[in-house]
This record gives structure tokens, sequence and C-alpha cells, in this order.
């Protein structure tokens, strides 16, 4: 029999994936754990070269630990210590005791009370060496024990006063920071007004003036065909009246006399050839209003809608013609330029947007400039 069991890929089960996960996941924990190290190590080097390494702190604080624990150790030898000069003092005292109560029965001893009296004689020296000697373990426990709060007591303060200096890096080292962030938005500041709005202004002129030319053509032509028309029918109109004037007129009538002004000129110029050949007439051809020719159109709707962008072009340009032609080649005069340019009173356009951010930029500046005055007072 054939096997017609359609077997399930291995890539298909949750397995396979979880084992992919895991696959990535250990070499994403590889990958931290080679990377933190040389984080950590390259953090305590800028914390060490900015005076804001807590390593030192860090230390003294398990000194103090350390010093805590040993303040403890040694109550407790004072307290062993008490202990001892306790037992010592019973033992002299129940042995002081013991012989009194002998020697009132002094008459009666026996063997065995002399034998004890003999004892605690010499049991008494010892008594008092065990006395002597737990009480100065005592007075030595209390001088290690002092000795211990009182450098217990100098490490806290040291903390304290390292805390503070660090505090005080730290706050120091914010404070430059802030300035470091308020020059660089100063500096941004001034090379957007100074630099990137000029260029993005000349850059828009560019752009401008490249779309009027190529629209120039395009508002011409319109108005060249509108206007072609309107001149030909006009010179055509001013042809006819003057034929028939010459056609109206009658062939007897004197030409000195009767004859049209038309005429006239006409018969004047026939008697005199030479004079013609020498200056020819020139005939002018007035160009007739659009408004005084019926039938055609008037071709002002065709301009209107370029009006605005050929009075922006003008506005552009005029605005281009007032910045000066020549450019300053030293640094010093470019400063000089810049200088003179920022309270000029040439007449540059911006749009609302970019005046309202320079505004607020502005009111930012100013405000962390007073605010950093503010703390550097309250500090001092």
């Amino acid at each position: 029999m054939k096997d017609n069991i359609e077997r399930v890929a291995a890539d298909q089960l949750p397995s396979h994936h979880q084992a992919q996960r895991w696959d990535l996941s250990k070499r994403f924990q590889d990958l931290m754990d080679d990377i933190l190290p040389k984080l950590a190590v390259v953090t305590h080097k800028v914390n060490t070269y900015t005076g804001t390494d807590y390593s030192g702190i860090e230390a003294l604080k398990r000194e103090i630990k350390d010093q805590e624990k040993l303040v403890k150790t040694r109550r407790a030898a004072i307290e062993e210590a008490k202990q001892a000069l306790d037992v010592a003092l019973s033992k002299q005292t129940s042995a002081q005791k013991e012989v009194v109560a002998l020697l009132e029965r002094k008459h009666s001893w026996s063997d065995s009370d002399l034998e004890r009296y003999m004892s605690l004689i010499r049991s008494e020296h010892i008594n008092d060496q065990a006395v002597r000697e737990a009480k100065d373990s005592i007075a030595q426990a209390e001088n290690a024990l002092e000795e211990a709060r009182s450098r217990l007591e100098k490490r806290e303060r040291a903390q304290y006063h390292e805390e503070q200096i660090w505090s005080d890096t730290i706050r120091r080292n914010s404070t430059w920071v802030t300035f470091g962030l308020m020059g660089l938005n100063i500096f941004l500041l001034l090379a957007t007004m100074i630099v990137i709005e000029p260029w993005r202004r000349r850059r828009m002129v560019r752009e401008i003036r490249a779309a009027l030319e190529a629209q120039k053509p395009a508002v011409v032509e319109p108005l060249t065909a509108a206007a072609t028309p309107i001149v030909a029918q006009g010179a055509e109109e001013v042809v006819e009246k003057l034929s028939e004037s010459v056609i109206k007129s009658p062939a007897s009538v004197d030409t000195n006399d009767t004859a049209s002004p038309v005429q006239q000129d006409l018969n004047a110029s026939s008697e005199q050839p030479a004079k013609m050949t020498e200056a020819p007439p020139v005939f002018t051809t007035p160009s007739p209003e659009p408004a005084e020719v019926p039938g055609v159109q008037s071709t002002t709707p065709l301009i209107t809608d370029e009006n605005k962008i050929l009075l922006e072009s003008i506005r552009i340009e005029n605005e281009v013609r007032s910045r000066p032609a020549s450019t300053p080649e030293s640094w010093q005069d470019k400063i000089t330029y810049i200088a003179t340019d920022i309270i000029s009173e040439r007449t540059i356009s911006m749009r609302r947007i970019d005046y309202t951010v320079a505004i607020l930029q502005g009111a930012a500046a100013g405000a962390v400039i007073t605010a950093a005055v503010v703390a550097m007072v309250l500090n001092k």
C-alpha cells in the first residue's frame, strides 16, 4: 500500500517558530552582554572626565556600612565584657560572704572548714584579678566603640560633603549644557535669519522668475492673437472708407475747388512725381480702440487672471534689485554687511508663520537666559 498521508512540514509547527525566537533572543542577549560592559566603561570614563563619577561615593557608602557593622560588633563586645564583670563581681562577692561566715564560726572550724577558708583566701586574689581584667576589657571596648563611632560620623560627614560636591558638579554641568543648548538655539536662529532665509528667498525668486519666464509666452500669445484681427479689421475699414470717398467724387469737378481732400491729395501727388520719388508718402493706419469696434470682445479678461502673478513678480524683482549687486569678499566685509543689513530699512517679505516662529524663538531664548541668570544668582 502507498503512503498517502499528508505530512506536516517541520517549519510549520509552533516548536520551529519557538526555536527561531529562542535563537534570536539568545543572539540579542549575547549582543547585550557584549555591549553593556563596553557601555559601562565608556560611561565611567565620561563621568570621570566630567567629574560626575559616583563610584567613589558608592565605595564610601560601603565603607560606612562596614563601619556600622563594626560599631555594632564593638557594642556587643562591651555587653559581653559587662557580663564577664558581673560574673567576676558575683564570684568575688560570694567568696567574701563565705569568708565572713567562716570567720564568724572560727572557734568551731573543722578540717574541711580550714581548707575551705584557705582556698577562699587563695581565690580572693584570682577574683580581684578577674574583676580588674573585666573592667579593663570594658574600658577598652568602650574606647574602641567611641573610636568606631567617631570614624563613622566622619565617614558620614564625608559622604554628605562628597554628595554635595557631586550634586554641585551635576548642577554646574547641567547649567553649562543648558547654556550650550541655548547658544545652539540662538546660533540656529541667527543662521536661519542670516543664511537660510536669504538663500531660501533667492531660491524662491529664481523659481518664480523661471515660472514667470515660462508663463510669458502663454500670456503674450493670446494677447497678440486677440489684438491682430482688431488692427487688421480697423485698417480694412479705413481703406474701404478712403476708396468709397474716391469712387463717389464726380470726375467733372475742378480739382482745386470742388474736389474732396482725398482727391486733392491724389492730384497733387500725380502733378509732382519727382517729389513723390524723393519722399514717398507714408500712410499711418490708426489702430482703433477695442471698445469702438463692434463684434469684437474685449481682451481685458485674458490678462486679469495673471495680474496677481505679474504684480508679485514685479514686487520680488524690485526687492531683488534693492539688494547690493556686489557680494562682499572678505569676512570683515561680510560681517559689516550682515550687521548693516540687520538694522537696515530694506523691505523684506516673509510669511506670517515664519514671523510668529521667530517671535516665539526669541521669547523662548529670553526666558532661558533669564532663568539661567536667576538660577546663578540664587546659587551664589
